[in-house]
């Protein structure tokens, strides 16, 4: 079971996006295995342009289990923000927060942002970089 991440929602989701982790997420979305939580919805809806693009974003997005945002959530992101501060990391709060629910559900974090690999290195996020897969894809079509 994994959240997926932003980053990996982005390549995913756009026509152009990079087909190599748009083919390995599939099964994934597929088997039920790829999570969501309404931050992460939230942060894709700021690169909504139009009522059109909206709608069939919240019908892609409408099947895919939903994290909750539990209160405890919030108190390990707090923590998360300080251990990693303390060891001169300074994560932002949207993924000091997404690192948070991935914790507290106990889940992987599948991304392709360098900083929750930075994270996970100090605290208890397990998390799954797909970046190889991004630049396999970019080195084949230069």
């Amino acid at each position: 079971m994994y959240l997926v991440d932003t980053s990996l929602w982005i390549q995913a989701l756009r026509p152009r996006g990079n087909k190599s982790i748009q083919e390995k997420l599939r099964p994934l979305i597929l088997a039920r295995s790829a999570h969501i939580t309404d931050w992460i919805i939230l942060e894709l809806m700021t690169g909504i342009k139009s009522g059109e693009e909206q709608k069939k974003l919240e019908a892609f997005l409408a099947p895919l289990p939903r994290l909750a945002i539990e209160s405890s959530c919030w108190k390990i992101a707090w923590n998360l923000a300080v251990t990693l501060r303390k060891k001169g990391i300074t994560p932002s709060a949207a993924d000091s927060l997404i690192a948070a629910i991935a914790i507290k559900n106990e889940m992987s974090l599948l991304h392709i942002d360098q900083d929750f690999s930075g994270m996970a290195q100090h605290t208890k996020l397990k998390e799954v970089n797909w970046i190889e897969y991004l630049k396999k894809d970019t080195l084949s079509t230069e």
